[in-house]
């Protein structure tokens, strides 16, 4: 067992071929030769009995009562047998076992005796056969009832061929079989090893490939044969692992990115401030507009490791995420109280339309999601609205139920955005230029958006309204929700 550890798997599967190959190829030449045997032992005794039919109708009694042989009786030039007449051995019994004659002359202790069970079957069947070993040869004998002769007791032919020529034939045949399988092992192990190795070249092939696939390179693939068995399985099963080890390493990466940048910016101004402050004696104002600035820079921070955390969480994959069913309308509203206050200090009209919402079930309004994250999404659209919007204008919220969908808009009466932004305002820390001075920010809110609509297979894009102002849209398709 531990020599079959160290060897390789190709070797051990053409052993395996092998083996299995040999023992079938070993069954199928005991069973050959025992057929075979069989076949040979049924011509002999036919050929044998037929013999003893001759030997019988050339028997004839003499004016003494005497058995009279044919002197051309063990010749029989003429026929072709299975055994050779030079040494075989005939001769005439009486059903005691008595020898009443024999060719040639032999004593009768070298014949095959008569005991009751063979009277009895030649009585019976008109003959019996049975091997006996005479000079280390063996020998078949036939008992063969005699009918023809006129005695007064039934006599029995008895004769003794030898099995030299069928021994021969069997010895070569074994020989054949010795030589033979070993050497079809051998021959068996060459194709076995050939097949094997060339069934495994893919996945020596994938072996190789994953080999120097590291960190730094995780975009390669390793090779996949055409053939869909089991190879390829394994292959398509580590090409999606690679798949999801290069999303993890980069979703780490781009968090680690987004960190460092992010964060040096602030943390900067607030060492120079300090660094500022501490060289000289400032006055109780001075104290306090430096720790209102502070105070700024780390609610700034608190903000931004708070998104970042988010997008963490968001690209680590749904694992991470808690899935639950929860009504669309009651998210939104809870997030609109939520920024009531804001809108207020603003002089900003926040305004709630779910009239279409009321035309639908419980279920229909029902979605499966993480319902913190699709807080952060509503919160981060309608906060965008009102940060951007103007003094006495309106943000309006808007529900509407559709046929297989629901939608939520929020819309409002800033300057817009221009058509060549709107796929850009959903990438991290993208601002517009013109209102990066009118409000602070990251530019991770809308990109917390996007990655958690992907989350829930719900699409979220950006129009610029006819008039003023942008509208945003959010579209949940409820048929696959459950």
């Amino acid at each position: 067992m531990f020599l079959l550890q160290k060897i390789s798997l190709k070797l051990r599967l053409s052993l395996l071929f092998g083996l299995i190959f040999t023992g079938m190829l070993s069954g199928f030449c005991y069973i050959l030769y025992t057929q075979f045997s069989k076949i040979q032992i049924a011509e002999f005794d036919t050929s044998l009995y037929n013999y003893a039919v001759d030997v019988a109708e050339s028997l004839d009694i003499d004016k003494f009562g005497d058995v009279e042989f044919d002197s051309n009786i063990l010749k029989l030039n003429e026929k072709i047998l299975p055994f050779t007449l030079k040494n075989s051995f005939i001769s005439v019994l009486d059903i005691n076992g008595h020898i009443i004659e024999t060719r040639p002359h032999l004593h009768e202790s070298q014949f095959s005796p008569l005991t009751e069970n063979v009277v009895a079957r030649v009585l019976k069947q008109g003959a019996s056969f049975s091997t006996m070993v005479f000079e280390k040869t063996p020998h078949r004998v036939i008992n063969y009832l005699l009918p023809v002769l006129h005695k007064d007791t039934p006599l029995i032919l008895q004769i003794s061929v030898p099995e030299t020529d069928f021994l021969i034939i069997n010895r070569n045949l074994i020989k054949f079989f010795y030589i033979s399988v070993p050497v079809m092992l051998f021959i068996s192990l060459l194709i076995g090893y050939f097949f094997v190795r060339r069934a495994l070249s893919p996945m020596m092939e994938i072996i190789n490939k994953t080999k120097i696939i590291e960190v730094s390179n995780l975009e390669e693939r390793v090779p996949v044969p055409q053939s869909k068995d089991e190879i390829w399985q394994l292959a398509d099963t580590i090409n999606h692992l690679l798949s999801r080890l290069d999303e993890t390493f980069s979703a780490q990466e781009r968090f680690i990115q987004d960190a460092s940048h992010q964060l040096k910016t602030p943390l900067t101004i607030m060492k120079g401030e300090l660094e500022v402050f501490k060289s000289e004696k400032r006055s109780e104002v001075e104290t306090n507009a430096m720790i209102e600035s502070v105070s700024q820079e780390v609610n700034f921070l608190i903000k931004l490791t708070n998104n970042l955390l988010i997008l963490a969480r968001v690209d680590s994959g749904t694992i991470s995420l808690t899935f639950s069913p929860n009504r669309l309308d009651e998210i939104v509203i809870s997030q609109v109280s939520r920024l009531s206050k804001l809108a207020v200090m603003k002089n900003i009209s926040l305004q709630i339309n779910f009239d279409s919402f009321y035309n639908a079930t419980e279920e229909e309004l029902t979605i499966m999601c993480d319902r913190d994250l699709a807080g952060v999404l509503f919160y981060n659209l309608i906060e965008n609205a009102i940060k951007y919007s103007p003094e006495h204008s309106t943000v309006e919220v808007v529900g509407i139920h559709k046929p297989g969908s629901l939608v939520v808009t929020v819309s409002d009466e800033g300057d817009g955005i221009e058509c060549d932004s709107l796929e850009k305002i959903f990438e991290r820390f993208y601002r517009l230029q013109r209102t990066a001075t009118k409000a602070q920010g990251s530019g991770l809110g809308l990109a917390i958006c996007k990655v958690v609509a992907d989350s829930l297979n719900a699409k979220i894009w950006a129009e610029k309204n006819v008039g003023r102002g942008s509208k945003f849209y959010f579209e949940i398709n409820n048929q696959k929700l459950s």
